[in-house]
């Protein structure tokens, strides 16, 4: 094999509740600089460890730069899926997944890497990835885990949505699926356009987008242990009412400064054509966090 070339390995984890979970983990050929043994990647909604977008091209960058890479799943990859488990299989994918379940499913993969002697994780995600990532360590704080990267994490904010371009479709939909619920019928699979277009049971839609706003990211970021960097797309904030008013937000949690936010002008949930910024954000922001805490400059 050429020295230069990464190695490939695919990694099969086991939760503590038993469900068994896929992955890859590309280490580079050489060390690099940055303050990272391995990022974590997290997919986003409906996606998978082997998606392409800009989890694929960060890996990439991230490999280029002489650092190793971990992409996950969780048992709410891809649209509809069934999870290995101790016990047979449990339903899993955007339709079926909670998102609460991230604590275990996150948690498993830290545990490998530093099982395998990786001390110094750098948790990424992507839309609903990072949500997850923020959500798995205000829940569960895990010592390995230096930092936080979140490419866009969507607001789970009730009135957010309500009051949003769309509002009207999504008070419908949600309607619709509490109807569902009332009736007894939450496990029906609705097919959604709020706040994007995907399949979902009654019940989970309810659970996801309550006025309980479980898993509004925002107020979790003052239960976080490590410094977090949120970047989020200007085009999403103009057109997508789950990330309207997210940077006004964050700034009025008053986290700083532990918690950064940025903007990048030109991306959308997607960052199509500006794939590249996120890693370059990031390791900037690592560098600068390096020497803060050395007193050196980097």
């Amino acid at each position: 094999m050429n020295e230069s070339t990464p190695t490939l390995e695919l990694i099969r984890v086991e939760t503590a509740d038993g469900v068994v979970l896929d992955g890859a983990l590309w280490r580079p050929p050489r060390a690099g600089e940055l303050p990272v043994d391995a990022f974590l990647l997290v997919h986003g909604t409906g996606s998978n460890f082997y998606a392409p977008g800009v989890l694929e091209t960060y890996a990439g960058q991230a490999l280029a730069g002489g650092l190793a890479v971990l992409r996950i799943n969780t048992r709410g990859h891809d649209g509809l899926c069934s999870n290995p488990a101790r016990t047979g299989s449990v339903k899993g994918g955007a339709a079926y997944e909670r998102i609460s379940d991230c604590v275990v499913d996150v948690g498993a993969w830290v545990d490998w890497l530093v099982g395998h002697g990786f001390a110094r994780i750098v948790l990424v995600g992507h839309s609903m990835g990072s949500v997850k990532a923020i959500y798995a360590q205000a829940y569960a704080q895990h010592p390995a885990v230096r930092a936080i990267i979140g490419i866009s994490p969507p607001r789970f904010a009730h009135e957010c949505l309500l009051s949003g371009p769309r509002g009207e479709t999504f008070a419908a939909e949600f309607t619709r699926a509490n109807e569902f619920l009332a009736d007894g019928q939450g496990e029906a699979l609705l097919e959604v356009t709020q706040p994007l277009r995907f399949v979902a049971t009654a019940a989970g839609y309810v659970e996801k987008y309550g006025p309980q706003n479980r898993y509004d990211y925002v107020p979790l970021l003052r239960q976080l242990g490590c410094p977090t960097l949120i970047l989020i797309g200007g085009e999403s904030i103009r057109t997508t009412a789950a990330f309207h008013g997210s940077p006004e937000a964050i700034a009025a949690a008053d986290v700083r400064p532990s918690v950064v936010c940025q903007i990048v002008e030109s991306a959308n949930i997607n960052y199509a054509g500006c794939e590249a910024i996120p890693f370059l954000r990031a390791a900037e922001w690592l560098r600068a966090l390096t020497a803060d805490e050395t007193g050196c400059a980097p």
